[in-house]
């Protein structure tokens, strides 16, 4: 019964050793991981994309290990309604913008912002934000950006862990 019960602690043990190896593995050299929606899973960003634009409207900064990159720069910011939301920006995201640009309440000054929404679902994934036409160009900015909420999508190599089946359960 000991020896069974040792055994036994043993496969649990190389089986949580391969999760583990397999979960770095999933992760290349440059720490990208896709960012999916959280509501259907549609792959909507690369890690690889997300860069630091700084709100002067941020109520809190601070840099965090997020998606296989670390010091990403994450957001806290407030909207008029009062509604906190976390963000992270990235330079690049697939999204369907919904709406006409909006400059009012911008929580970066000098671009105006669209809803950005899961193409393949229509989920609310954060913002698009692009700079005001009218305004001296400004090389240092970028033209467009999105501002993703991180409640609203999930890291691959998180969801990976949550389906991976054991490898007793494997065919």
């Amino acid at each position: 019964m000991i020896y069974s019960l040792f055994i036994l602690l043993i496969l649990c043990s190389l089986q949580n050793l391969y999760t583990s190896a397999d979960a770095i593995d999933k992760t290349d050299s440059n720490g990208q991981e896709l960012l999916l929606c959280r509501k259907c899973g549609a792959d909507v960003a690369d890690s690889s994309y997300l860069f630091s634009v700084s709100s002067p409207g941020a109520e809190k900064v601070e840099k965090q290990h997020l998606f296989g990159r670390k010091n990403i720069t994450v957001q806290t910011l407030i909207n008029p309604f009062g509604i906190t939301f976390d963000i992270v920006t990235a330079e690049k995201a697939r999204c369907e913008n919904v709406g006409p640009p909006q400059r009012a309440d911008s929580w970066f000054p000098e671009y105006t912002w669209r809803i950005c929404s899961c193409p393949h679902c229509g989920h609310h994934l954060g913002w698009t934000f692009e700079s005001v036409p009218d305004k001296g160009a400004n090389n240092d900015q970028p033209k467009s950006f999105h501002g993703i909420i991180l409640g609203n999508v999930l890291g691959e190599n998180f969801t990976d862990s949550l389906i991976m089946m054991p490898m007793t359960y494997q065919m």
